[in-house]
C-alpha cells in the first residue's frame, strides 16, 4: 500500500495520523507500506537525498509494518544503509531508473558486487 506519510503543512496528514491507519491496514492483511510525502496538500519543500527515509523507519519501527523508503535514494552506498540499519525493507528507485536504467548495475559495481546481466546485455555488461 502506498501511503503519503506527510504533507508537510499544518493542515495536512502527518507521520503520526498514519499510525493508527498502518495498524488497521497490517489486521486486514497489508504487509507492507511505500512511505512516500507530500501530493496532496500543495507546499514547497526541499528535498535532500533521503528526506522521505525517516517516514519509512518510524513505520516500521512503532508499527512493526514492513516499509518501503523512497526520496532521493541515489547510490548503492546510501540504498545498502538504510537496509542494514533496519531503516526500510525494500528501495524504491522509480525516478533513478528512469534518468539511469542501468543503475543496478552501476550500484552493484559501487559495492562491489557482481550481478548477473539480462540475457540480452550480456556483451555490454562484460
Amino acid at each position: 500500500m502506498r501511503l503519503s506519510v506527510s504533507e508537510y503543512h499544518d493542515e495536512g496528514n502527518q507521520l503520526d495520523d498514519f499510525h493508527y491507519f498502518a495498524e488497521q491496514l497490517k489486521q486486514q492483511g497489508v504487509e507492507l507500506i511505500d512511505c512516500s510525502s507530500g501530493g496532496v496538500v500543495p507546499v514547497k519543500i526541499k528535498p535532500y537525498p533521503g528526506y522521505q527515509i525517516p517516514f519509512a523507519e518510524q513505520l516500521k519501527q512503532e508499527v512493526g509494518i514492513k516499509t518501503g523508503a523512497v526520496g532521493l535514494i541515489t547510490t548503492g552506498n546510501q540504498a545498502e544503509e538504510i537496509l542494514q540499519n533496519n531503516r526500510a525493507d525494500l528501495i524504491f528507485i522509480g525516478r533513478e531508473l528512469l534518468k539511469n536504467p542501468y543503475w543496478p548495475k552501476q550500484a552493484a559495481d559501487e559495492l562491489q558486487t557482481n550481478i548477473t546481466s539480462p540475457k540480452q546485455y550480456e556483451r555490454g555488461w562484460s
